[in-house]
């Protein structure tokens, strides 16, 4: 009987021991970034790595609330990612901490230690995060130095001056063809004084193009009209010679307007027929004069 109550309590002893020795978290780490170099507004990032064995889940509502936790330090964020592993979770919690401290000289702040609360089934467990100490230094020195003229601050770094050379240039390079392009444009629309108009045959052109294949007097009347214009007055077959004088780049085209003569005296004057290609020819006559206004010819 002795023997009997003796294995009895060895067993107890050993499974006491079992739960004791037992916990829910396989793997925990505390991620924390340097202890030293802060000042009064500066961010702190903590980050907790956290796996937890067979059924074993965090509990969120333990964790500590976004706002001022103290008098100096706020926790602005908190993001919690969590993933189903064999056996368990995998828990990443993210903590962005804010210190409004304004030390007269380097002082050793401790953001406080928390309990992270895990639950399976009915049991609850817990995790402790410790406290992590921090130095935070004063954003100008206890002892102000003084000049003869008050009190010394030593001015800002002025800022490295960026290389424009080359938007100069890009510039300059766009003014330039923008400029030359109204200018050359001017010269071609004879908008620039003293040159001459060079837009004329360009507008018969246009005209001419609105007329049918019927319509020969409407095609010989636009040609004249160009013609008058260069000339400054009504120009007619027997003035042609002086017409050239005055004007010779045109004498290329001297065949041509000899026939746009002829052909305009015999459907004006001697009511005579012309050829069915006779608004066909004076659109050749005009692209041909409008070769020779621009200097094409």
């Amino acid at each position: 009987m002795k023997r009997f109550w003796t294995g009895f309590l060895l067993l107890q002893c050993l499974s006491a021991c079992t739960d004791t020795d037992y916990t829910p978290v396989s793997d925990f780490e505390f991620l924390t970034p340097r202890p030293f170099g802060y000042v009064n507004g500066d961010e702190i990032r903590h980050r907790i790595m956290l796996e937890t064995r067979n059924g074993v889940q965090l509990q969120r509502g333990g964790l500590p609330k976004r706002g001022a936790l103290n008098r100096w330090l706020n926790l602005n964020s908190l993001a919690i990612s969590e993933q189903k592993i064999s056996g368990g979770f995998h828990y990443e919690i993210d903590l962005v901490y804010q210190a409004f401290y304004a030390p007269l000289e380097v002082k050793m702040l401790t953001i406080p230690a928390f309990d992270l609360l895990l639950a399976q089934g009915g049991h609850v467990a817990t995790q402790t995060v410790p406290a992590w100490y921090f130095t935070l230094s004063p954003l100008r020195e206890l002892s102000i130095r003084k000049d003869e003229s008050g009190e010394y601050m030593r001015p800002d770094a002025p800022p490295p001056l960026l290389n424009d050379n080359g938007v100069r240039y890009g510039l300059l390079v766009a003014v330039t063809v923008t400029l030359s392009s109204a200018v050359y444009l001017a010269y071609l629309y004879g908008y620039l004084p003293g040159l001459p108009k060079r837009r004329i045959f360009k507008q018969a052109r246009k005209k001419l193009a609105h007329c049918s294949e019927r319509q020969t007097g409407e095609a010989l009347s636009v040609l004249h009209q160009a013609l008058n214009v260069v000339n400054g007055a009504p120009l007619f077959r027997h003035q042609l010679a002086d017409f050239y004088r005055r004007h010779p780049h045109y004498q290329t085209a001297g065949s041509q307007l000899d026939w746009f003569f002829q052909t305009s005296n015999q459907y004006f004057f001697a009511g005579g027929d012309t050829s069915a290609d006779t608004v066909a020819q004076c659109h050749t006559l005009c692209a041909l004069c409008l070769d020779i206004e621009g200097g094409r010819r």
